[in-house]
């Protein structure tokens, strides 16, 4: 009798700790793949932030919104270090677009980037050397925050 209990215990146990693990690994996913997550600049200051990881995501970007809040940014994450190019193509506010690399350290910053204008040709930005990711801030807040190429980045 013994025998036929600990059999049917564990056969319900093994899906029960197989369940659990996917949805442990889920939520870590989730929680860092997710649509909120926030991003540090040194000690200067952090952002709420929407990450941008799939290509689609990537080439919307910010521009499906009329302007975003002083504590709110977007985070471009690339699969490989690359040198993607940034234009302002239906954008509706001004912009600041910091560069990072793969060591999570600012490399470059193009301060107030203004939407492309009608019919005007929209110039293409790129960052000097390879890069990971890329924060996309209200126009200004680089420059209000201090921050320098070598800073360090930390999601948190």
């Amino acid at each position: 009798m013994l025998q036929i209990k600990t059999k049917v215990k564990k056969k319900f146990l093994v899906p029960l700790v197989v369940f659990l693990i996917l949805l442990i690994g889920y939520a870590f996913y989730k929680d860092f793949n997710g649509n909120s997550k926030e991003i540090c600049v040194e000690n200067k200051t952090c952002f709420s932030i929407e990450v941008a990881d799939s290509l689609d995501e990537r080439k919307i970007g910010l521009s499906d919104k009329n302007s975003i809040e002083e504590n709110e940014g977007m985070l471009f994450i690339f699969q490989q270090e690359e040198i993607p190019g940034f234009w302002m193509k239906d954008m509706g506010f001004p912009i600041d677009i910091v560069w990072i690399d793969k060591n999570m350290k600012i490399t470059g910053i193009e301060k107030s980037l203004e939407p492309c204008e009608e019919g005007k040709e929209c110039p293409v930005f790129y960052p000097s050397r390879n890069i990971m990711y890329v924060l996309e801030i209200s126009s200004g807040l680089s420059d209000k925050y201090g921050f320098e190429e070598g800073d360090s980045v930390y999601l948190r």
